[in-house]
């Protein structure tokens, strides 16, 4: 099995898209391994590596939906540092509000904060 470089993979993420959206990133994923083993068979992709080269492609669009779960310590959609925002109750604790990531989309509230799932388009 042969690994694709960030570049066509990323040109193939373009032209795949432009013909829809990707409701998951195993969806996504499928979408590009059908592409690629069409230009040379020994090529393939995981969906965590489709995701993350979509996430840095300029106009593609990526949504994604959180669920209740632990909070993580960096992003769990890119692995950047993530942003805390606080407020304080009525007694004065602190309470966190919500997360944030500057590099990429993913936005966490309200307990959930773990990724459930993805969808990408053109934007």
């Amino acid at each position: 099995m042969d690994i694709p470089k960030k570049d066509v993979v990323s040109f193939l993420l373009r032209e795949t898209l432009h013909a829809g959206t990707a409701r998951s990133q195993h969806e996504l994923a499928g979408m590009l391994n059908k592409r690629l083993r069409g230009n040379c068979p020994g090529y393939a992709i995981s969906d965590a590596r489709a995701r993350s080269i979509a996430l840095s492609t300029p106009g593609i669009k990526v949504n994604i939906h959180t669920r209740k779960g632990d909070i993580p310590k960096r992003c769990p959609a890119c692995g950047h540092a993530l942003r805390k925002t606080y407020t304080k109750n009525l007694k004065g604790k602190r309470l966190l509000l919500k997360l944030s990531c500057a590099r990429c989309p993913y936005r966490g509230s309200g307990g959930s904060w773990i990724p459930g799932r993805y969808e990408f388009w053109i934007g």
